[in-house]
């Protein structure tokens, strides 16, 4: 018998259905009535002879309910259920995003989520036996294809090193990497080539360009951390005078300029782990790394550690790590003392434990070192569960988990003071010269501090994904993946590079003849093509469709690059040192800026696949 329906004429129905006709709004069938033949088929109204003596062919229309589990009439699936969320809908229509295979009048339909559809499902699409990577809500994605290597997996998961925003139920994914893959500071640039190495080129000045540390002699001879030729780097952050970089086992290192004394600042003395076994490892491991203008803010990923349980009321408190030279403290720990001295040996990292047994938590701690005149290297709010920090000239802004967000340091022209954004959270916040900008989860972008140069005051509100501030401009990339930047134009760096164009007038298209010349013939003409105003003559220009594949965007003092979704590099703006000219690469001088400097376009150099 047949879910809903409780007639014996059901029981026929499903019997005869393979052989009935099917009318209008459900299944004609007909049977006998009365007589020795009562209740068996019978083959039509006209049938006289099938239903015996004392018999009557007669039809009946059975209608058949959708969610009783087979898959009839009009049903395009039938999964045994009226609940919608699930593949097949309460209508028993094939919902958007998945795909139902295997129903028929004698079995149910099994529903499963389409990868690579376009079409992103954040839930429902689990159930007890298996669960599509699309619908983890921490690791799914889908944008629009089963490609690896763009952020979201043929699996449809998101790849390491990526980030996915915008995927629903009626749109696919965005995914950016969200390693540095190249990094504009001051007056230098440093970029992860193809061989997952370092490449730095600018100003040269404190060896802040080397990046083979076997042939500096000097007092800059070795960085912080520890180096080889053979490793793999998967994010550089370049400061003013120095830069830290993070292999992909999460160890970092430092180079550049100690500070303006004999000691330094501590902008080159990564933070120290507290037991000597780490240490030996090469410190603390790290998820995200970020250098300013004399420092350097970073958030841990370590499974290593935790920290020391605080003293309650009452309670006197031991010794630190540091001060028993051992894998564990004693005693508790000061309330208010964050101090790297107070984190331990977590009990599943101790030699003697499996780890293959036990599990622990990633700490992701931010800590900040350097110059600390403004309180940027050390007023952070200290909590484990930091997503991303920044660090601008003399403040700087992070993002945790949860999406709070938090700017400490100078706050002269009130760069440090978040808006309320509740019930809205933070995705991201940059910190730039004087002013910071952030993007939240409804992608709403808010800028605030200085904005004297226009830094401030994006074109539009919404529809933002990334944004990098500089140090008196900002750049962003939008939703359709085009890039956009405002505020100080001095040097060319808010010129985006766009694609191949035209050379033009104001008004009109210069042409050149491609045919034609015969007395008699008109002549055939043809656009001058270009890629900068470099390919054009004064007074034409080059003007091109707006690119809209971009990735990454990194703002510098007077020079801007980006990163294309194929990694290719462009940096545009002021080449005075250098900063703009990749290697390898393409650089023209495509005008004068209003500074009087020359403005550069570079192009040619290209990345290593995000990590």
């Amino acid at each position: 018998q047949r879910a809903g329906v409780g007639s014996w004429r059901a029981i026929l129905a499903a019997a005869c259905v393979l052989c009935c006709l099917h009318g209008v709004g459900g299944i004609r069938y007909y049977f006998c009535q009365g007589g020795d033949q009562d209740s068996l088929s019978c083959q039509g109204l006209a049938d006289t002879i099938t239903c015996g003596t004392g018999g009557t062919c007669i039809e009946d229309i059975y209608i058949d309910p959708c969610g009783n589990g087979f898959r009839l009439e009009s049903e395009a699936c039938d999964d045994g259920n009226l609940a919608d969320g699930d593949g097949c809908s309460g209508t028993c229509t094939v919902e958007r995003g998945w795909t139902c295979d295997g129903g028929s009048s004698s079995s149910i339909d099994v529903c499963s989520v389409v990868c690579g559809d376009g079409f992103s499902l954040s839930s429902g699409c689990c159930d007890d036996l298996t669960c599509s990577w699309e619908c983890n809500p921490s690791y799914g994605c889908d944008d629009g294809n089963t490609v690896a290597g763009d952020g979201c997996s043929d699996t449809c998961s998101i790849e390491s090193g990526f980030e996915c925003w915008g995927g629903s139920g009626s749109s696919q994914d965005t995914c950016l990497c969200t390693r540095n893959m190249v990094s504009a500071g001051f007056t230098h640039t440093c970029g992860v080539n193809a061989n997952y190495q370092i490449e730095c080129w600018g100003n040269p000045e404190n060896n802040k360009t080397k990046n083979d540390f076997n042939t500096i002699t000097g007092a800059f001879a070795w960085p912080e951390g520890i180096w080889n030729r053979q490793d793999i780097f998967v994010t550089v952050a370049a400061g003013a005078e120095h830069n830290c970089a993070l292999k992909f086992d999460g160890f970092m290192i430092c180079w550049g300029w100690i500070g303006p004394s004999l000691l330094g600042d501590g902008r080159m003395f990564l933070p120290p782990a507290p037991d000597w076994e780490r240490n030996s490892d090469g410190g603390f491991t790290w998820r995200h790394v970020q250098s300013g203008l004399g420092f350097t803010c970073g958030v841990m990923d370590e499974a290593r550690f935790q920290y020391r349980p605080a003293c309650k009321e009452g309670e006197a408190s031991g010794l630190s790590c540091a001060q028993t030279s051992k894998d564990r403290c004693t005693g508790c720990r000061p309330p208010d003392d964050w101090s790297t001295d107070w984190l331990e040996r977590h009990p599943c990292h101790l030699s003697f434990v499996d780890q293959a047994t036990c599990e622990a938590p990633h700490n992701k701690t931010a800590l900040c070192w350097g110059e600390s005149f403004y309180g940027q290297g050390f007023e952070f709010p200290v909590r484990s569960d930091w997503s991303t920090v920044d660090s601008g000239s003399f403040h700087a802004c992070g993002v945790t988990e949860g999406g709070e967000g938090f700017c400490w340091g100078n706050n002269l022209y009130g760069q440090t003071k978040v808006p309320a954004i509740a019930p809205r959270k933070w995705v991201q916040i940059t910190a730039g010269g004087s002013h910071s900008c952030g993007i939240d989860d409804l992608f709403m972008i808010h800028c605030w501090g200085r904005g004297l140069e226009g830094q401030t005051a994006p074109p539009c509100e919404d529809a933002w994904l990334r944004v990098d501030a500089g140090t008196l401009h900002t750049c962003g990339i939008r939703m359709d993946t085009s890039l956009v930047c405002w505020g100080s134009n001095q040097a060319g760096q808010c010129n985006i590079p766009h694609l191949r164009g035209n050379c033009i007038y104001q008004s009109d298209v210069q042409m050149v003849q491609g045919g034609g010349g015969t007395p008699g013939v008109a002549a055939v003409f043809a656009p001058f093509e270009c890629d900068t105003n470099a390919d054009c003559t004064l007074p034409r220009v080059c003007e091109g469709a707006v690119k809209k594949d971009w990735s990454q965007v990194t703002a510098g003092e007077l020079h801007t690059c980006g990163t294309d979704v194929n990694r290719n590099v462009f940096c545009w703006g002021s080449n005075l040192q250098g900063q703009s000219s990749v290697p390898g690469g393409t650089t023209v001088t495509v005008g004068t800026a209003p500074n009087g400097q020359p403005m550069v376009q570079s192009r040619g150099y290209v990345t290593a696949q995000c990590l």
